[in-house]
């Protein structure tokens, strides 16, 4: 089985929200690919290309709110996107790196194209243009989080009463196991929600349709329809997003278990995919209503909230990434 949410695997993702002490440093004699590859330098860069980011988008909205430095404005609103696109390549070489090592090939496609869609895209549109590259990043957590099912579409348990989940990381299985089984995967899904459209309010489910309409969302703004490119882009991440928050974790657990968690809790806040769905909400609202000029005209510098919220969720949803391991 793959990792689990709520920490009672040994690779939980769970466990980059645990606070402990990180030590960056790495091994004497380390060659320069292997620098470029550890989980050190993956991790450093996140948080530092990202936490960077969100500060600089952060401190530009409240000033140009503010109006504490308002001679500066300017100057700010130019850093604060470079730092951006820096922040957003920086992430897409990151995820290309991890994504090379599991052999995954889907999400190291979105990862890859974040790197040239952040460099073209202006910050006003940045958050749309990536819909088709965050769409394909997220096909490495809905195979993670993907349950092993018979052919009516219902949960394989194991011996002892626990749900079956496949892995995101390929690398002992190679590319084109990663290929196919996600498309494969990919489709059975699409086919269990046309026999029993209630199976949306499963993770994987609802990520993988939220992913297609992300990934769809920028072909209208290729024709000049850039409201509804937006629209579909900012809508369907809300409810996709929404859709995660009251997923139950089903990894490592038996039905009786999953039954009580549900009664104890809505939503599992320990995990770095819904932290950053939470997130992601706050940036799809964001970013729609900016378009409204009524809006627009009494709060300035949405587009730099949207960024620090968007920034902030990749921090989180980075390190899930990052944190996903070969089943065992």
């Amino acid at each position: 089985m793959s990792l689990a949410v709520d920490g009672s695997h040994p690779y939980s993702i769970s466990q980059s929200f645990q606070p402990r002490k990180d030590n960056f440093s790495l091994p004497k004699n380390t060659t320069l690919i292997e620098t470029i590859t550890s989980s050190k330098t993956k991790k450093f860069l996140n948080y530092f290309a990202n936490g960077s980011s969100s500060v600089s988008s952060l401190i530009t909205f409240l000033n140009g709110n503010f109006k504490w430095f308002d001679s500066i404005q300017e100057k700010l609103e130019s850093l604060s996107e470079v730092v951006s696109k820096t922040a957003l390549t920086t992430i897409g070489f990151v995820g290309s790196v991890d994504l090379w090592q599991k052999k995954n090939p889907v999400t190291f496609l979105g990862y890859a194209l974040l790197v040239p869609i952040s460099l073209l895209s202006k910050g006003y549109d940045s958050w749309v243009a990536r819909g088709f590259s965050y769409g394909a990043c997220n096909a490495v957590v809905v195979i993670d989080r993907r349950e092993v099912v018979d052919d009516s579409g219902e949960p394989i348990l194991d011996k002892n009463g626990k749900v079956q989940t496949l892995s995101g990381d390929f690398s002992d299985k190679g590319w084109w196991n990663g290929f196919t089984t996600t498309f494969k995967e990919c489709g059975k899904m699409l086919k269990e929600l046309y026999k029993k459209p209630s199976r949306i309010s499963n993770f994987s489910h609802a990520t993988l349709v939220a992913s297609l309409f992300q990934m769809l969302g920028p072909i209208p703004g290729l024709f000049g329809y850039k409201t509804i490119e937006a629209t579909i882009r900012d809508v369907s991440s809300a409810l996709g997003d929404t859709a995660l928050l009251l997923d139950k974790d089903s990894k490592n657990q038996d039905t009786s278990t999953q039954k009580q968690n549900k009664l104890q809790s809505l939503i599992n806040l320990k995990s770095p995919i819904v932290q950053s769905s939470l997130l992601w909400i706050c940036t799809s609202v964001i970013d729609l209503l900016k378009r409204f000029d009524f809006i627009s005209n009494n709060i300035n510098n949405l587009t730099e909230l949207s960024s620090f919220f968007d920034r902030t969720a990749s921090i989180r949803f980075t390190q899930g990434v990052l944190d996903i391991k070969k089943s065992h």
